[in-house]
């Protein structure tokens, strides 16, 4: 019974008709044995085999349609699918850990918990749905969302990131002999993975004016506050960390740093800032748009 519903499914979802545009659509993604997912989505104009697909990941507040809506008017005339994760904060409440630890830093050994397959997951959905070629998606995050990339870059069970923007993370996991959360020392990296996650395109941003010390969602903790005071300042030294570990292993690093003038913790902002770097190569190829 369960064999002829998945395929009941997957030829519903396969086959049924699809409006194509900027309206926000969601679905309930439930192909897995962890708790629900709803996906909130939007559609280009036209998909065919050139089709990306961006995962726009929502920081601690959570607001996945939010996130999303902020991509809409920049992305109507690009061949690429937005899609936003909704992670309720009841069933994934360290999501931006990667549900590996909590937030006081213990680490959570049941692996079945874990979303370090979430978005190949997500994305094998979606290519499915609309068949396309592509075997990489792209990537971008802020706050929260900042820190599930940078960890799923690590610990990801794929290797399908083309692209990734990332900004003001609160605080990081470095590759450090620190205990996970904030190192690898108990959460070691497969063979491989730093030379991999060191070459992908990865515009990293990080405000000039997000400096506040006190601010109300700073992680205060003896770990994070041993990356710096605030998230300027942990971020400019998570970066330098990855740059010094290039050079003394002679990994090619291709991350790019950008600092934006002006702008503190501000998801709208950063946003705008990721966007021409995250669209650029998604116009539509010989198609009258």
């Amino acid at each position: 019974m369960k064999s002829f519903l998945t395929v009941f499914l997957t030829f519903f979802l396969l086959f049924t008709p699809y409006g194509l545009g900027n309206e926000v659509k969601s679905i309930t993604f439930a192909s897995w044995s962890k708790p629900d997912v709803e996906l909130f989505y939007v559609l280009p104009k036209e998909i065919n085999k050139d089709t990306k697909v961006l995962f726009i990941i929502h920081g601690n507040s959570r607001g996945a349609e939010r996130y999303l809506k902020l991509w809409i008017s920049s992305s109507k005339n690009k061949n690429v699918i937005l899609v936003a994760p909704h992670f309720s904060k009841k069933y994934f409440p360290s999501y931006s850990k990667l549900n590996m630890a909590s937030a006081s830093g213990k680490v959570n050994t049941n692996q079945d918990d874990w979303l370090t397959g979430s978005i190949a997951s997500f994305y094998s959905f979606f290519k499915n749905k609309f068949q396309l070629d592509s075997n990489t998606y792209l990537m971008y995050g802020f706050s929260g969302g900042s820190q599930f990339i940078h960890r799923y870059l690590m610990y990801g069970k794929d290797k399908a990131i083309e692209k990734a923007a990332i900004g003001s993370a609160g605080w990081y996991t470095f590759i450090s002999f620190q205990p996970f959360p904030y190192g690898i020392k108990n959460m070691p990296l497969e063979p491989g993975r730093i030379e991999w996650l060191m070459s992908r395109e990865v515009l990293f941003l990080l405000g000039d004016e997000d400096n506040d010390p006190k601010h109300s969602g700073l992680n205060r903790s003896n770990g994070a506050m041993n990356q710096g005071l605030h998230r300027y300042e942990r971020g400019y030294n998570y970066f330098k960390s990855l740059v010094r570990i290039g050079e003394r292993f002679e990994v090619p690093f291709r991350w790019r740093y950008k600092v934006v003038s002006g702008v503190d913790h501000d998801t709208k902002q950063m946003s705008e800032a990721a966007m021409s770097f995250i669209l650029e190569d998604l116009d539509y190829k010989n198609i009258d748009h």
